[in-house]
């Protein structure tokens, strides 16, 4: 019948939930776990470096996994990374500033060929032919056709025949003044006036084109006007050598550094040494670098221009972090410095890690210090420092190689390391077992 079977449901359905009521809630549901305590405290295999949370047999090989502390290393644990520790010390912000330069003719020493009379050029001497040419005074340059010279040349024979002092006299100054007193000289000896006529150089120097025409140097048949560079001489064996010092390093500039120069294909003679004779009052936009002057003397092909030039520039800072007299050794300031290898940086927040304690069994225990950092101070051997402007203090121990393990160990544990300054809570590596 329908009625009786609805009363049993009603009566099952009514039993079990009274026996539902009645059981204890422990055996309905399980206590959640609860999370690992982030106190740094976590559990690795011996042998395949694996690392938990909880005490137990490693999944991996089923060893049993030991305790250890995030910040501290056992001495297994020293010698498989490798750790190796540094003092801070104190001492001179000296470095290494290293800039790449290239060798030019100097032109303080620039001298300029210029004819005094207008006329056009029938003939070039080896001066003119090739830039790099070494010339002495006195040398020929270019051969001109001058009507002007020819006319006075004509003028001064006349006055010869008349005898006239006065006309003689101020044509022989216009000879000077072209530069042309030989060809005044040879009128008065009696020869003919001549339309061509022999410029000279009146200096000694190497040939540096003045602009014109394709060489720079002038060519037969271009019109000469009076007064206009013909071409330009230089100081064969002087140059100047135009630096440029990365804007980071600009700061360690200063006049009267000693400079320790190389070529760069080191093949040729090592150039001469030499000092900073100027700098560049503004940075150059376009390189992000100040350019800083030097003047040596290069015989021969030594260092001939164009040469690009490795340049290392010793220098100091004084307490006020500005450059220090190279010529006063009581200049240079003092300040507390630490290995570049033990720094860590995101580039904004800086940490060491430092030796907190040794504990007798051989472990080290190491903690977190935020470090405030001056200038690098970068040497030719790799061997860069910072100098330290709060954190750490001369005698400090501090790690270097293995620093990053020791973080990263930190930061798997959930303590505070370089990107967690106030750690993690709950952070593992993996899941317990």
């Amino acid at each position: 019948m329908r009625w009786p079977s609805l009363l049993s449901a009603a009566a099952g359905l009514a039993a079990g939930a009274l026996l539902l009521a009645l059981l204890p809630e422990g055996l309905l549901f399980a206590p959640a776990p609860e999370p690992a305590a982030a106190t740094g405290t976590r559990y690795a295999c011996p042998m395949m470096d694996f690392i938990g949370r909880r005490p137990g047999d490693c999944p991996v090989c089923g060893m049993r996994m030991t305790p250890v502390e995030a910040g501290e290393l056992s001495r297994e644990q020293q010698q498989r990374m490798g750790l190796e520790l540094v003092r801070v010390t104190e001492g001179p912000a000296s470095a290494t500033v290293r800039a790449h330069g290239i060798a030019r003719y100097d032109e303080r020493t620039f001298q300029a060929v210029v004819p005094r009379v207008a006329g056009r050029i029938v003939r070039r001497h080896p001066a003119a032919l090739h830039p790099g040419t070494v010339v002495q005074a006195g040398d020929p340059v270019v051969d001109l056709f001058s009507s002007e010279v020819f006319t006075a040349q004509g003028e001064l024979a006349a006055a010869l025949k008349l005898a006239d002092a006065h006309a003689i006299h101020a044509l022989v100054e216009r000879f000077l003044r072209w530069q042309l007193p030989a060809v005044a000289q040879a009128v008065i000896a009696g020869g003919a006036p001549v339309d061509t006529v022999t410029l000279v150089s009146p200096y000694a120097g190497v040939v540096l084109p003045a602009g014109a025409a394709i060489s720079g140097l002038p060519e037969v048949g271009t019109e000469l006007t009076a007064d206009a560079v013909l071409l330009r001489l230089a100081d064969p064996e002087a140059r100047i050598i135009a630096l440029q010092v990365p804007e980071t390093r600009a700061r360690w500039l200063r006049t009267g550094q000693n400079v320790t120069l190389a070529q760069e294909d080191g093949a040729s003679p090592e150039p001469p040494a030499a000092e900073v004779a100027w700098i560049s009052p503004a940075l150059n936009p376009d390189l992000r670098a100040r350019e800083a002057h030097l003047h040596v003397r290069a015989a021969g092909d030594r260092l001939p221009p164009g040469t690009v030039v490795e340049a290392y520039l010793r220098a100091a800072l004084r307490s006020d972090l500005t450059p220090a007299d190279p010529a006063r050794r009581d200049d240079a300031g003092r300040f507390t410095l630490v290995p570049r290898s033990a720094i860590l940086s995101t580039g904004v927040r800086h940490v060491a890690w430092r030796v907190a304690a040794r504990l007798p069994d051989g472990r080290i225990r190491f903690e977190l210090v935020p470090v405030a950092l001056g200038p690098r101070l970068e040497e030719a051997d790799g061997g860069d420092h910072y100098v330290v402007r709060a954190g750490l203090q001369p005698g400090d121990e501090v790690a270097a190689r293995g620093a990053f393990l020791i973080d990263s160990q930190a930061q798997l544990a959930g303590n505070p390391s370089l990107l967690f300054p106030a750690g993690l809570p709950g952070a593992g590596a993996v899941p317990a077992p």
